[in-house]
């Protein structure tokens, strides 16, 4: 396993005891942000964890023993009996938050019927839901409405369900986290409503991780509700202001419930208006603001009557979030799943050659492959594109005001690269060590695109240095529309040969500049 998921033990001081060794245990949604952090505490307790993709172009970044990956999608029926088969309990994280509104809570209710059955069929023991708090009485947010109704479905099945509700997620990595983030970086002044002066009672994802492992180890539990939160109740305006606070930045609401406008548009205005400046889409955005108006807080405590530990209040939830941040430990982030519209894309290696265009430039650089690589795999995020940064800039606000992923995602850690990770508008779909990077476009463009970098030995280097020159190749491959992908090919030639000659040389100078002996 990975050797940063080690430090990962969450659950060392829980009042449970793993269940018999070899207990297999299913994960949906294995590549989320939750699932990310579940998942090697639970092989870390000895059990045998079933990891269910959806996305098959989605590679797997944990691997042990005792880890099973399957695909399978729930509104699949047929595709779900193997993943069920064998399984003492299901771990159900799934949400189509990434969807339109109406197909989003429609996919959500066909999803989790036919987990259910299927989870009935094949004798799973019990099945153990996250979902959101709030009140129905309230009128809630379409996303929190939808969260309910997937757990009232789960109710439903002969299988006892465990339902577990929360709030806002403090964790790196988080989509509630990295909203607060952004919005107390990039905005000196906020649009806030009246009606979003809510209470909420955000909680750790560390002890998200405790009561999702601690109510599987507890036996003998029936089907209910347990609401579950950090000591903290606090309106989001006092959130905010404590985020920014610890950031030490300084910002300032305004009040606009004066416009005539309902609070959905004006939550769809303003996600619009963040999407420009902040890494998260706009219809996660749009959703997670139009929840700001609903009340989420604990209105029971029955949790503690079984797992009895003391939860982190916000600030130390955020501190610690930093800290890891700071440590280049974020292991688990949500741009980890790729835009819906990039699901089921087909990787470059199954594509027939005569598809392509391609744009070719290499340089031979006096330094070996390992020193090049490491430079090559730290482009993007904070880090930059090593050469003409500007026109970067550029095509990531026209992504970004088309409705694309732009610039703003930057990188989950600034030295470190593993397949799956997003690199600002780029997705690694494979990586060599000191052979190959292979990005894969996420912007809107007419066509699909990769951008791939190759190293190769060429000859000895001479003394007093070591290794051997080595030839890096960059090429550009893009897979036309007929016509408008030409057309935009075509006008990007230029500025192409402009960039990837810079990024060489930049790349070259870099790698002497590092591996320069110096005289004795």
């Amino acid at each position: 396993m990975d050797p940063e998921v080690v430090n990962y033990h969450y659950c060392d001081n829980l009042n449970t005891h793993p269940l018999s060794p070899g207990t297999r245990v299913l994960v949906t949604g294995a590549n989320g942000y939750v699932a990310h952090r579940l998942i090697p505490e639970l092989v870390y307790r000895g059990y045998v964890v079933r990891c269910m993709f959806r996305n098959r172009s989605v590679l797997p970044i944990l691997s042990h023993p005792r880890i099973e990956v399957v695909f399978a999608d729930c509104l699949n029926f047929v595709e779900l009996p193997p993943a069920l088969e064998d399984v003492h309990t299901a771990y159900y994280l799934i949400h189509s938050m990434r969807d339109k509104q109406q197909e989003f809570i429609e996919k959500d209710q066909q999803a989790a019927s036919n987990f259910v059955e299927t989870a009935e069929q094949s004798g799973v023991k019990r099945i153990i839901y996250l979902g959101g708090l709030g009140e129905k009485s309230e009128g809630l947010s379409d996303h929190l409405r939808s969260r309910q109704e997937v757990g009232r479905i789960l109710t439903k099945s002969s299988v006892p369900a465990i339902k577990l509700r929360a709030a806002i997620i403090v964790g790196t990595g988080s989509t509630s986290y990295e909203l607060m983030k952004s919005l107390a970086l990039n905005n000196r002044w906020i649009p806030f409503l009246r009606e979003f002066n809510s209470k909420c009672q955000p909680i750790a994802i560390r002890d998200v991780i405790k009561y999702l492992v601690g109510v599987l180890e507890t036996p003998d539990l029936e089907s209910r509700v347990y609401h579950i939160g950090g000591k903290d109740v606090m309106s989001y305006k006092d959130l905010l202001l404590k985020f920014a606070n610890i950031l030490h930045k300084r910002v300032r609401f305004f009040d606009v419930a004066w416009l005539p406008i309902p609070v959905e548009w004006l939550c769809r205005i303003y996600a619009y208006w963040l999407h420009l400046f902040i890494s998260i889409p706009v219809n996660i955005t749009s959703l997670l603001l139009s929840s700001l108006r609903s009340d989420v807080f604990c209105r029971e405590n029955h949790i503690a009557d079984i797992l009895p530990f003391e939860t982190l209040d916000f600030q130390t939830a955020v501190e610690w979030a930093q800290l890891k941040e700071a440590k280049s430990q974020v292991f688990s982030h949500w741009t980890d799943v790729p835009p819906e519209r990039m699901s089921g894309l087909m990787p470059l290696c199954k594509f027939e050659s005569s598809d392509f265009e391609i744009d070719e430039h290499f340089l031979d650089i006096s330094a070996p492959p390992e020193k090049i690589f490491s430079i090559i795999c730290r482009i993007g995020g904070d880090n930059g594109w090593a050469h003409a940064n500007l026109l970067w800039k550029i095509r990531g606000l026209i992504d970004r005001v088309i409705g694309g992923v732009g610039l703003n995602r930057g990188r989950r850690d600034p030295e470190k690269l593993r397949v799956g990770d997003s690199v600002d508008f780029w997705r690694v779909e494979n990586l060599v060590p000191d052979k190959e990077l292979l990005l894969r476009s996420e912007m809107i463009s007419p066509g699909l695109s990769w951008l791939q970098f190759e190293l190769e030995s060429v000859a000895p280097l001479p003394a007093p240095q070591s290794g051997g020159s080595t030839r890096l190749t960059l090429r550009a491959h893009f897979i036309p529309k007929p016509f408008w992908g030409n057309l935009y090919w075509f006008s990007l030639s230029k500025f192409h040969t402009y960039i990837f000659k810079g990024m060489l040389e930049s790349f070259r100078k870099e790698a002497i500049d590092d591996n320069v002996v110096p005289e004795p």
